[in-house]
C-alpha cells in the first residue's frame, strides 16, 4: 500500500464522524470549502494559559478551508492557497497560532499519537533537525490531533515529551477541526507555508530524514524560483 494512504481508511472514518458533529457545523459555517467557511468566533477560544495539561484544546480559524489532500490530483489545488490562520493552544494552554505572515517558512506537522507512521517519522524529523537539516529560519509546529484515550501512546502530551519534540505543539480540539480545516487526509500530514502564509508544499505519509530533507529543500527552491 502507498505509504501516503496507509492511514487513509482510518482518517476517512474520523472525518465522517467529525462531519456528523455539531462542532464542525460551527467551523464550516454552513458553507463549503470557500469564502469564510472556516471562521470561528475567536471569543469561543480561551487564550490565557492555565498551566493544566489538557490533550484537546479549543481552536478558532479565519480564512478559507483547504481542500483535502488527494494524491490523484496533479497539480495539487491546495498549492498557492492562503493557509487559514488557526489560533489554538499548547497542551498547557499557552497560545499557539499557525498561518498568516511570518519572518520565514513554516512547517506544520499533523500527528496522531496512535499512528505507527507518525511514531516512526517524528524521530526522523528530529534527527534531521539535530544534524542541521531543518533551515534555521523555518518555524516547525506539531499539531496533535485525532486523540484517542484508548489507543497507544496516550496521552499525546507525554508521547511528544518522551520523543523529545523540540518545537511548539498545538493541541487540536476533540473534533480534529484544525486537521480538517487544513485539508488533512492521512497521518502524518505535513504542510509547508512561505513567509506570506501561502501553501508551497503538502504531503502525507511516512518519510525518512533523507526524504524529509529533500522534500523541504525542493519545496523551498520551487517557491523561490
Amino acid at each position: 500500500m502507498n505509504p501516503k494512504n496507509r492511514t487513509l481508511i482510518i482518517v476517512v472514518g474520523v472525518i465522517v464522524a467529525i462531519l456528523g458533529l455539531a462542532g464542525i457545523a460551527v467551523l464550516a459555517g454552513g458553507g463549503g470549502d470557500s469564502g469564510n467557511g472556516g471562521v470561528v468566533d475567536p471569543s469561543q477560544t480561551t487564550t490565557a494559559p492555565t498551566g493544566e495539561v489538557e490533550q484537546n484544546r479549543p481552536i478558532s480559524a479565519e480564512g478559507t478551508n483547504i481542500p483535502s489532500l488527494d494524491d490523484t490530483l496533479d497539480p495539487d489545488p491546495g498549492i498557492g492557497m492562503a493557509f487559514p490562520v488557526i489560533s489554538g493552544q499548547s497542551f498547557d494552554g499557552t497560545p499557539v497560532t499557525i498561518g498568516g505572515a511570518a519572518s520565514g517558512p513554516t512547517l506544520i506537522a499533523y500527528l496522531a499519537h496512535w499512528c505507527p507512521h507518525c511514531n516512526r517519522e517524528v524521530p526522523q524529523l528530529i534527527e534531521l533537525n539535530n544534524r542541521g537539516g531543518v533551515p534555521a529560519d523555518m518555524r516547525v509546529v506539531g499539531v496533535s490531533t485525532a486523540v484517542d484515550n484508548t489507543a497507544p501512546n496516550y496521552p499525546p502530551s507525554k508521547w511528544l515529551q518522551d520523543e523529545n519534540w523540540p518545537w511548539e505543539a498545538m493541541a487540536d480540539d476533540a473534533n480534529s477541526s484544525a486537521f480538517v480545516l487544513s485539508g488533512g487526509s492521512g497521518f502524518p500530514y505535513l504542510v509547508i507555508l512561505d513567509a506570506d502564509g501561502n501553501i508551497i508544499a503538502r504531503d502525507s505519509g511516512e518519510k525518512t530524514a533523507e526524504e524529509l530533507d529533500a522534500w523541504i529543500q525542493d519545496a523551498l527552491a520551487t517557491a523561490s524560483a
